[in-house]
Order: C-alpha cells, then sequence, then structure tokens
C-alpha cells in the first residue's frame, strides 16, 4: 500500500529530528522495561516485535536482556543506524504498520513511547491494530505506551526556543481537530526549515473501541513507567496491555 508523503516521514528521516531529541532518557526507558518484563512474565522463548522503533534504543535493550527481538519503522534512515546492532536475534527492519508484512509469528507486541496515532484518521488505527493482531500468536499481547492526552493537553506550552549544537529550534504546540500540533522552525546558520508533528489526541474509551474492534481485549492499563495504576487527568502515560481473543 502506498501513501502519499506524511509528515512522519520527511521529519523522522531528518538529522534535525534526532539532534533535537537526542537526549532521550535511557535509564527511564530501561526503568520501564524492566518493569515490563517483569509484570507481564515475559519468558526466554518469547518473540518480540518493536513496532515504530526508530533507532532501536528499546529493541537493543530487550535484547540484551536475551531475547528475539524485530524491530520495525517506516524512517529508512534510523532502520539503517539500528541495523549495525543486529545480530542472530535482533533483526529491523523498513516497514509501514498500515501494510505490515512482518513474517514471523509474535507472542508480544511492543508500541512505545506514543508512537501511536500518528495517521489521520481512527480508520487507519484501526488497520495498523489488525495488522498486529494478523502477527500475533494466539493468545499473544500487544502493549501500547501512549500519551495521557487529556494531562498533555491541560499542560500544553504554546511556545518555546531552544539552542542545540548552535542550531535554533523554536517550536510551537496547539490543539485543533482532536489532533495535538507542534511545528518546529528550524534555524541553522543561514538555513531555515520547518517541520510539522501531529498526532491524534486518543483517550482510552478510543483505545477501548479500536481494540475491540480488532479483538484484543483490555487486560491492564498503567499511569507511568513504574506501572501504577493509570488515573484519568492525573497520570504521565497511558499504558495500555492488551491480549488478542483468538
Amino acid at each position: 500500500m502506498e501513501h502519499k508523503k506524511e509528515w512522519f516521514s520527511e521529519w523522522f528521516n531528518s538529522p534535525y529530528y534526532h539532534i533535537l531529541y537526542q537526549n532521550r532518557d535511557e535509564k527511564e526507558a530501561e526503568f520501564f522495561l524492566r518493569n515490563v518484563v517483569q509484570k507481564l512474565d515475559f519468558a526466554a522463548h518469547h518473540r518480540i516485535v518493536d513496532l515504530a522503533c526508530g533507532k532501536g534504543r528499546h529493541a537493543i535493550f530487550l535484547n540484551s536482556l536475551g531475547f528475539d527481538v524485530t524491530g520495525v519503522d517506516l524512517a529508512s534512515q534510523s532502520i539503517q543506524n539500528a541495523k549495525q546492532f543486529s545480530n542472530d536475534r535482533l533483526h529491523f527492519d523498513v516497514q509501514d504498520l498500515r501494510s505490515l508484512s512482518v513474517k514471523n509469528n509474535f507472542d508480544i507486541a511492543l508500541n512505545l513511547f506514543t508512537s501511536f496515532g500518528y495517521f489521520s484518521s481512527l480508520e487507519e488505527d484501526e488497520l495498523v491494530v489488525k495488522n498486529i493482531h494478523s502477527i500475533l500468536k494466539p493468545k499473544g499481547v500487544l502493549l501500547i505506551d501512549f500519551m495521557n492526552a487529556e494531562c498533555v493537553i491541560k499542560n500544553l506550552v504554546e511556545r518555546e526556543s531552544k539552542t542545540i549544537n548552535n542550531i535554533q529550534f523554536h517550536i510551537s504546540k496547539w490543539v485543533e481537530n482532536g489532533f495535538i500540533h507542534k511545528k518546529i522552525e528550524v534555524v541553522d546558520d543561514a538555513n531555515r526549515f520547518e517541520f510539522t508533528e501531529k498526532v491524534q489526541a486518543l483517550h482510552l474509551y478510543n483505545f477501548e473501541e479500536i481494540l475491540s474492534k480488532q479483538h484484543f481485549t483490555i487486560t491492564d492499563t498503567f499511569g507511568n513507567y513504574a506501572l501504577d495504576a493509570f488515573k484519568k487527568g492525573v497520570s504521565d502515560r497511558l499504558i495500555i496491555v492488551a491480549q488478542k481473543n483468538d
């Protein structure tokens, strides 16, 4: 399936994306993943797919714990970078989640760090979940780590600027038509560029509907990376665990 050029295909393949977000909290990510492995009782034989894996930081860490992991992402530059870490139990591939063609059946599918809701409609979200259903084994588990949209909107910083490596980033954020928008203006010496981010402001009830339609049952919800209970309007994150029904 082919899609016209979308904001994420340009932005995620830009070097400025990786400069702006270069200081990801790796210790926080590892803390979260260790908690997930323990809470969901991952077994050594479980095969994991990391959907929208970026440069593969989560997949690489899970592989370091001994798991067989496949990471997929639409951004070819990110996958090219991730492939340097490949081994016989760690694989990466360029794929669009709307036309997912991973060959193997997986026990666990992960979609982490708000890597959902990038598309223009709930129908496309449902297609993604349908594809995930198709690559999971019977009773397979899907974990989605999403923002708590209610809190993000309530605490939205409309404008901010930062300078990284002598490059200026001027960022504007707003909410419109059910999406949280971000405009990133980049000033690099005499060069100026503009990029956008646009993520659906999905709530728990949206996920309940999408997952139910595609034959998943939600088994747990958490509100932070310590996996404390989700509290609407309070929690930092919306982390959903769902099991494939058949």
